[in-house]
């Protein structure tokens, strides 16, 4: 996202936050009822693996589910996960919290599982180390030039053509046309050229975009160099694009050894950082990268690649260190641009395409979804929006899947034990995010509404979508559109604090648990029309 000023007194701007690993080995209860796919079938095929990557895409984008990613991070190569009833979960996991687990979410797992996701619903708790929590689905959009090298990689993994741009080249992009609304920038195997690709600089500093590229575009991209005027100033300045390797710009050690310049890697490679994210794959990669024009990456003679750059897959037995190069051989990569953690994230994979049904194209495909999912994620977790509050001084520390109703520092909604209608004191409240949202109509909100947990779990279940029905109904009949505002019950499975079944608790905390939730979401085309 984008830096945004709204004209009026209340503003909206865009800030950005560091980059590190969120969430990493935190270990957490997950309760029965959740579902839990398992990425570590073999062997791996398009349909028990990447397939996966399609219904998580789906359950972010449409379903409005957030999603656990289970990573080890003690795990050695296709180590254990955790273990479950005998069962060894590999390559991470995904789990939808039993919270999000309706009739409706019920029957789209299954048309999935028919397909060939391979999963099960836990019929007992179990503590797992949780990497992250999902909630946005990646926008992709595909080199115009070349992006037809990409299109299978999506095909394959069932994600849909409104996710990339489709078949056809005029739904893609040039780098120049890159904007807030694009998450991911794919250039397989191009010949970029400075003057039309420089805006690769800005989009990912300005916008966190991430940028993944293959084959020799990857050198090409590493070694250009041109004068590129910096965001939101009048000034130029000399860069170079070597998101990944260092070097001064411009200075002949900078860069990458240019593909005709270096011979080809000489499998077995070597397959790094078995916890990292990007790295969840079963098996060995190699085979993917044995074809095209550039099939590994060489820093220049003295040049070193960025101590941020992680790199997964390896060549220590490249045949021309150390003749022409000094630093490691690698088949992918990526880390922040310029090392700079204020940045989005690049990924390199050598290759003129990772694309077939072998299992080390699914390990290669799984490492560019992998890679595609968490870069969403940091990005998200980047941007942080500014708002001014009801007195018109700047809130900090606002983000897209924050409560909106915090972010005004208004007072908690909350509701009488067993009741359903809207208290008069919280008037007030919804009358505020009513008023904010007809301010600003890029605005979005996901209703959630809760219970205590008095009564039983499928009562309250029904009360808590009673609660969403009322406050649904309180600010669309304030003039806010239905299209801009969902919502769904939880009932009593997210409490606020240890108030649960047969607690001795005040009722004081079991009014904390009684409430509705605004979680605050963008229309990004909207918001794309107001950039100032």
């Amino acid at each position: 996202m984008g830096q945004y000023f709204i004209r009026s007194i209340v503003f909206l701007s865009l800030l950005f936050s560091g980059y590190h690993c969120f969430g990493q080995g935190t270990e957490q209860v997950i309760a029965p009822g959740a579902y839990v796919i398992n990425m570590g079938s073999k062997p791996q095929t398009a349909e028990n693996s990447l397939q996966a990557y399609g219904l998580l895409y789906n359950l972010l984008k449409n379903k409005k589910i957030e999603v656990k990613w289970i990573i080890n991070p003690q795990k050695e190569k296709d180590g254990v996960d955790f273990t479950y009833k005998d069962t060894d979960f590999k390559g991470s996991v995904f789990i939808i919290p039993v919270s999000y687990i309706t009739e409706d979410i019920k029957n789209l797992i299954a048309a999935w599982e028919e397909k060939g996701i391979v999963g099960i619903y836990l019929e007992e708790a179990i503590r797992v180390p949780v990497f992250t929590s999902l909630s946005v689905a990646p926008r992709w959009t595909l080199d115009r030039e070349n992006g037809y090298i990409a299109v299978p990689f999506f095909k394959a993994a069932a994600i849909p053509e409104e996710a990339y741009g489709g078949n056809s080249s005029k739904n893609w992009k040039s780098p120049e046309d890159l904007g807030v609304c694009d998450d991911i920038f794919v250039m397989p195997h191009a010949d970029p050229a400075f003057s039309t690709h420089k805006n690769l600089y800005n989009w990912n500093s300005k916008y966190k975009g991430a940028i993944w590229a293959g084959c020799h575009a990857v050198s090409i991209l590493e070694n250009l160099t041109g004068n590129i005027k910096l965001k939101e100033s009048d000034s130029t300045e000399f860069v170079q694009l070597n998101f990944l390797s260092s070097g001064f710009p411009g200075a002949q050690s900078a860069g990458l050894i240019p593909y005709k310049k270096h011979r080809h890697g000489t499998p077995p490679y070597q397959n790094l950082l078995p916890a990292d994210p990007v790295a969840q794959y079963i098996g060995s990669p190699d085979a993917a990268h044995l074809n095209g024009s550039e099939r590994i990456f060489l820093p220049k003679k003295i040049n070193r690649w960025r101590k941020e750059t992680k790199k997964i897959v390896i060549d220590e037995d490249a045949p021309d260190i150390p003749e022409i190069a000094e630093d490691t051989a690698v088949v992918a990569a990526y880390g922040p641009a310029f090392g700079n953690p204020e940045n989005g994230l690049v990924m390199y994979q050598a290759g003129h395409s990772i694309y077939d049904k072998e299992p080390s194209n699914i390990a290669a495909l799984r490492a560019f979804f992998n890679w595609s999912f968490y870069a969403t994620d940091i990005k998200r977790r980047k941007n942080v929006l500014e708002f001014g509050n009801l007195e018109g001084r700047p809130v900090l520390d606002a983000k897209v899947g924050d409560d909106l109703a915090g972010i005004l520092r208004l007072k908690p909604i909350h509701f009488d034990l067993d009741k359903a209608e809207i208290r008069k004191s919280d008037t007030q409240a919804l009358d505020s995010i009513a008023t904010f949202m007809k301010t600003h109509p890029e605005l979005l909100l996901d209703i959630r509404s809760h219970t205590d947990s008095r009564a039983n779990d499928s009562y309250n279940m029904q009360l808590s979508e009673r609660r969403v029905e009322a406050t649904f109904k309180y600010l669309t009949e304030k003039g806010i559109s239905k299209d801009r505002i969902t919502g769904r019950g939880y009932g009593e499975t997210e409490l606020l604090n240890n108030c649960g079944n047969n607690s001795n608790c005040p009722e004081t905390g079991h009014e904390e648990n009684r409430r509705s939730e605004f979680i605050l979401a963008i229309d990004c085309d909207i918001y794309a029309k107001n950039e100032f």
